[in-house]
């Protein structure tokens, strides 16, 4: 199972538990959302599966050794406060470790060869549009509920836009998207788009003047 961010395993098997965990809680509070335990749990084992995984059910986090490093980073280290019930926080030292830990990964990755990035590294440009396109809300209602479901709001954010957003975004942001995807060889997200905005065909044209024409002054 590869990590939902890109990073190398070889990286981050070297990190404890602590260290992985603390950095964990630091990217739900860089993308504002609920630090809450299952929050956590889903983060730390999608960020570095291979270090949190089931034994034996890989594809399963292990909640007990991620509830059992949270309190060591609480009452041990000092790099969190909180509880499982109330939701966590780092301390000014927690930030300062997360970060630490986070550029060491970000060195690791760096060393591999340009040569395999080229080759559709999961660090490239690529395949963190592909990456975000997977996870976004309106890919997975399509996996699960089928396309109509998506909503227009959903369709928006998928290409970085808002729902007032210029057609000349849309089409602009619509390009840029596909062009990563087709980078990365992904023909069914290709066609998942093509389909959307098929869909969604008003957002590329819209009402460009509200009201039409200023009336003109009668004369006299």
């Amino acid at each position: 199972m590869l990590s939902k961010r890109g990073f190398d395993s070889a990286g981050y098997l070297q990190l404890s538990q602590d260290h992985l965990v603390a950095l964990s809680l630091w990217l739900l509070m860089e993308d504002k959302k609920q630090t809450s335990f299952e929050n956590l749990v889903a983060e730390a084992f999608t960020s570095f599966p291979e270090r949190f995984q089931l034994e034996g059910y890989p594809e399963w986090p292990n909640s007990h050794v991620i509830g059992k490093a949270w309190v060591r980073c609480r009452t041990d280290k000092k790099w969190m406060t909180g509880s499982a019930s109330e939701g966590f926080r780092l301390t000014p030292l927690g930030i300062q470790t997360a970060q630490q830990v986070l550029s060491e990964l970000q060195k690791t990755d760096k060393g591999r060869s340009k040569a395999k990035e080229r080759r559709g590294s999961r660090q490239t440009i690529s395949s963190r549009v592909v990456l975000r396109l997977e996870k976004s809300p309106a890919y997975v209602k399509y996996k699960s509920q089928g396309l109509d479901q998506i909503s227009e709001y959903e369709f928006c954010d998928l290409l970085y836009c808002t729902l007032e957003s210029m057609p000349e975004t849309f089409e602009k942001n619509f390009s840029i998207v596909k062009q990563e995807i087709q980078q990365y060889r992904r023909n069914d997200l290709c066609e998942f788009l093509d389909h959307l905005r098929q869909q969604f065909a008003s957002k590329f044209v819209g009402k460009r003047i509200r009201g039409g024409l200023m009336p003109q002054k009668k004369e006299g």
